[in-house]
């Protein structure tokens, strides 16, 4: 029997190990500014080119709400795309307090480019995974989602721990 332990900690050792290097992998990855035809973005950016694209209008304050970001860490980049001409403010109608926000024809492109890097990613990642039964693949989509349980539990108790000072 403890040789089994043993075996199944391992694995879940080797399973901690690699989530420590996807998170590595990804934070890298959105550190690094990425070329979307003539445009050149972080990912952060790029990720509100999105926003705007699939939901016109969308104000800042929503897009806060929607990221999980402070207003002031969208609006400041929400600035910078404004000031690449991707994104256009006009006032809402209802509220003079917002602004609605839209892409502009050189923001319409970057969406474009961006969603067709995206496919073009995604389609690679697919390949190398073909090799996986689809029931492999559906065991580690579960075993993802636990370990996502498992983080969203720890983001819940440090935010507790937090308030509580």
């Amino acid at each position: 029997m403890k040789s089994r332990m043993n075996e199944r900690e391992e694995i879940l050792c080797r399973l901690w190990e690699a989530q420590d290097e996807a998170y590595e992998l990804m934070s890298e990855y959105d550190s690094l500014p990425h070329r979307y035809g003539e445009t050149t973005l972080y990912q952060a950016e790029a990720y509100i080119v999105n926003w705007i694209g699939s939901r016109p209008d969308i104000t800042t304050t929503q897009l806060a709400e929607n990221l999980k970001k402070t207003p002031s860490a969208c609006s400041q980049i929400v600035r910078k795309l404004i000031n690449k001409g991707l994104v256009s403010q006009t006032r809402n109608a209802q509220n003079k307090r917002l602004y609605n926000l839209r892409l502009t024809e050189k923001g319409q492109q970057v969406y474009r480019d961006h969603i067709a890097f995206n496919e073009y990613c995604q389609r690679i990642t697919f390949q190398m995974l073909e090799g996986f039964s689809d029931e492999e693949l559906a065991a580690h989509a579960r075993v993802q989602e636990r370990i996502n349980q498992a983080y969203r539990e720890d983001v819940e108790r440090s935010k507790e721990q937090y308030s509580e000072q």
